[in-house]
């Protein structure tokens, strides 16, 4: 398998939020992920990065997204004030995040905070990964 990354950097706006929802999605879609899958990458990405934007005192949020063995994962970071925790572990938002994506992981330290998301491939009898795997 050819593992690949894509990184891109957006003004740290909720307007730019769409360009960081369409790439993720066009990304899973050309992996192989199911239509709800891809849709589930997108909605945790989008909620992701509304959550960092809260906390943005920076002009960017950067968005890297890597081909990994069990699928994909998304890296969305963003400079903040603070080493405070991005998201409560008891919020609406972390719930959202939890039935979204397969792992998530926040880290916050030198006003830097990291949301790492990742989406597991579901394997179909059959279909094009199983194939692909013999």
């Amino acid at each position: 398998m050819v593992f690949d990354t894509v990184s891109l950097t957006i003004p740290a706006t909720a307007g730019h939020l769409a360009i960081l929802r369409t790439t993720v999605g066009g990304f899973a879609a050309r992996d192989q992920f199911t239509l709800d899958q891809v849709d589930d990458l997108r909605m945790a990405v989008e909620e992701a990065a509304v959550q960092l934007l809260r906390q943005s005192r920076g002009q960017r949020l950067n968005m890297d997204i890597e081909t990994t063995d069990l699928g994909v994962e998304v890296r969305l970071l963003a400079q903040v004030d603070g080493d405070d925790p991005i998201i409560d572990e008891g919020s609406f938002s972390w719930t959202i995040l939890r039935a979204l994506a397969d792992d998530i992981h926040v880290e916050s330290k030198a006003q830097r905070a990291t949301i790492t998301l990742s989406k597991h491939r579901l394997t179909i009898p059959g279909g094009s990964a199983e194939r692909d795997s013999r």
